[in-house]
Formats: C-alpha cells, structure tokens, sequence
C-alpha cells in the first residue's frame, strides 16, 4: 500500500512540476501569426476608397445644390405664375433626380468597399478584431 502511495504522489509531483510548461507550449502553438502588413494594406484600400466615395458623393451634391439654386433664382425672373412654378418644380425636380442617384452610387461604393476588405481581411493570416464586423454599420451613415 505504501508503495502504491508512494508512486501516486511521485506521479502527481512530476504532473505539477510539468504540467504549467506543457500548457505554455499548448498555448504559445495556439496562438497565429498575425500578417499586419497584409491587414494594414486592406485598411488603406478600404479607406481610401471611402474617402474616394465620399469625394466624388460630395461634389456630385455640391454641384446640384449650385445648379437648383441658380434655376430657382432664375426662375424669379419669370412673370407668369404658371411658368415661374413649372420653372421651380423643374429645378427641385432635377436637384432630387441627381441626390437619389449620387445617394444610389455613395452606397454601392460603400458596400463594395467593405466587401472588398472582408475578402481581404480573410485572406490575411490571423487578422480578425470584433470592430472589423460592426465597423460597416458606423459607416452606414456615410
């Protein structure tokens, strides 16, 4: 019996003293690599083409926001009331056309942009942070 003992506790010192190295091999193994060259390429491609949309969104908007503006001024000038709000409808008209579609383009380009980064985001190696999911959703509002 005291043989037996003796081997249970001989084998328990040897698990105890072992056991912590074990587990820090296990968990240095577990850990990947993370490519942060790779994720920070996807990040700038992400963002500069977001900055590109919101380039191109802007001025797009700008401009129509200028034109309804000189047509509505213009359209001042006109004497019947008739034609004067023919001419304004037409410039609302044309200012809302313009807005639905730079809106139209604006959220495609954000889409595809996100798209584009999750495709490359998976495809760096151990690149992945919770914020890169919701991210998407703050920049809904763009």
């Amino acid at each position: 019996m005291r043989n037996g003992l003796t081997k249970v506790l001989l084998l328990a010192g040897v698990m105890c003293i072992g056991f912590p190295v074990l587990a820090q091999d296990a968990a240095s193994k577990g850990t990947p690599k993370i490519d942060v060259s790779c994720i920070q390429n996807a990040i700038d491609e992400r963002d500069n083409s977001l900055v590109a949309m919101v380039d191109i969104w802007s001025s797009s908007v700008k401009s129509a926001l200028e034109t309804r503006r000189d047509l509505e001024r213009a359209s001042w000038d006109i004497r019947g009331y008739k034609e004067r709000r023919l001419a304004q409808r037409k410039a609302w008209s044309d200012y809302g056309k313009v807005l639905r579609y730079a809106n139209s383009q604006k959220k495609k380009e954000r889409v595809s942009a996100w798209k584009k980064f999750e495709h490359n985001r998976k495809e760096c190696e151990g690149a992945y942070s919770p914020e890169m999911n919701t991210g998407s959703t703050y920049d809904a509002n763009l």
